[in-house]
């Protein structure tokens, strides 16, 4: 698991929002760190490349106040030693993280998918496009979350990211 420092964005004096990335293929980490740069959005990104990462990562920032904390999951349902809905129902199951909104990404547009990420709360189903182009679009819904905007629906079906 990648983690970085927490430092205070210098000209707003907050500290960045701590995002946990559960992703198992480089390629989609390298395209989610281009959409949050490319959003704008302050953060540090901790990359679980497993379930049992992701689930490790959420049950320590439970349990220990000094551990880095979580203001969003990004979630590929589709891991290697735990599935996504495992690691929904850890996170849905913690005293300090349980409310913490989640987006859901996956290649699947299966209604079973959609249907176990709309269970466990999750705020946003991003089915991942083939394009750099709609790929960004994560990062301007992440921004949307973060900010307490409702993201919007999508205008059409080129449009990446539903809200559910």
């Amino acid at each position: 698991m990648t983690t970085a420092p927490v430092v205070a964005n210098t000209e707003t004096g907050t500290l960045p929002c701590r995002i946990l990335l559960a992703e198992d293929s480089e390629a989609d980490v390298a395209l989610v760190r281009r959409s949050l740069r490319e959003g704008k959005v302050d953060h540090i990104l901790h990359v679980a490349k497993d379930g049992a990462e992701a689930i490790a990562f959420i049950r320590e920032a439970d349990k220990n106040a000094r551990a880095p904390g979580l203001d969003l999951l990004l979630l590929d349902m589709h891991l290697p030693r735990h599935d996504g809905e495992d690691i929904l129902k850890c996170l849905r199951s913690t005293e300090r993280y349980a409310q913490v909104p989640v987006v859901v990404m996956s290649s699947s547009d299966a209604p079973a998918d959609r249907e176990k990420a709309q269970k466990h709360a999750a705020l946003v189903y991003f089915r991942k496009p083939s394009s750099l182009v709609e790929f960004i679009e994560l990062g301007k819904i992440v921004g949307e979350i973060l900010r307490g905007t409702k993201p919007a629906a999508p205008d059409s079906a080129a449009r990446a990211g539903q809200a559910i």
